[in-house]
């Protein structure tokens, strides 16, 4: 069964090795939309929930107010990489039995909560100066990377095994588990790279959703891409117009401040459809923020 190509949100689950804009590209093909975005980038390294929008509805990424992200990362203590991961050649430091610093490892993971400022890493998609961070890697090219304000809500150990360490963290949008894994090592007076990591949820989305796209490596423009309702994905007060509304909505003109109950940006919608993000102009009208049609 093929996709009925409307604009919409589609949850997946990608597959480890490929990179976010495979999993775009994929899409884009198989389905034949003209336009397939993400909400956020996943390492090549690791697997699991990408939230993609087609077509017009990529211009509704700017609206999700939950971009929150929930990880499973498995550390291993004792190692370094150039790229903090599996991914590039692994050095050897030392052996570190990590049930030994149980006690420092909850310590890390409980002070990480809240507000606090991160260095992402080299190897990364981060622009600097308009070039990419993991250009100027490959180059061997020496460049300042600014820090970020990240925000973590919650950590929890799972497990401490040999080498390895094996926690849950739900983090703000633009964290990098890569660069609180380094810091991990440093904590713990050795050094420490990411061996599995898996996103879990991606606001109220999680691994468990009905609507969950999964063998993605397999699939095909037969297959069913099951589309998420973008009610669960776009938290705005929603304002159902009609077929002469509509036409003012395609032309980008004003609405009447009186078919809406607040002062607050509003998402029209029309048969379940989004067609645009409308919101105050002045007392007496609403103006269009974003159109989709």
């Amino acid at each position: 069964m093929q996709s009925d190509h409307k604009p919409n949100f589609y949850l997946l689950d990608k597959p480890k090795t490929w990179t976010s804009q495979d999993l775009c590209t994929k899409i884009k093909k198989n389905f034949n939309f003209n336009k397939v975005g993400h909400s956020g980038t996943l390492d090549p390294n690791a697997d699991g929930l990408m939230l993609l929008a087609t077509d017009s509805y990529t211009k509704l990424f700017d609206y999700i107010e939950n971009t929150d992200k929930t990880y499973k990362a498995t550390a291993i203590l004792g190692y370094s990489s150039p790229t903090l991961d599996v991914d590039s050649d692994l050095i050897f430091h030392e052996n570190i039995n990590a049930a030994s610093l149980t006690k420092d490892i909850e310590n890390f993971l409980g002070n990480l909560v809240g507000e606090s400022f991160q260095t992402p890493p080299i190897y990364s998609a981060i622009k600097v100066k308009g070039k990419r961070l993991y250009k100027y890697a490959r180059q061997n090219q020496e460049v300042d990377i600014p820090v970020r304000k990240i925000i973590v809500d919650n950590t929890e150990l799972l497990s401490v095994e040999s080498n390895k360490v094996t926690f849950q963290i739900t983090v703000s949008k633009g964290t990098y588990i890569r660069s609180i894994v380094e810091e991990l090592g440093k904590s713990l007076n050795t050094v420490a790279i990411v061996e599995k990591l898996s996103r879990t949820s991606i606001g109220n989305l999680d691994i468990n959703h009905s609507k969950l796209n999964k063998n993605i490596e397999t699939m095909d423009y037969k297959s069913n891409l099951q589309s998420l309702d973008w009610k669960e994905v776009i938290n705005l007060p929603i304002l159902e117009i009609n077929q002469e509304v509509l036409k003012s909505v395609q032309h980008g003109q004003l609405i009447l401040s009186s078919m809406f109950s607040n002062q607050e940006k509003y998402i029209l919608s029309i048969n379940n459809d989004a067609v645009a993000i409308y919101k105050p102009f002045n007392e007496k009208y609403f103006k269009p923020d974003k159109v989709l049609l």
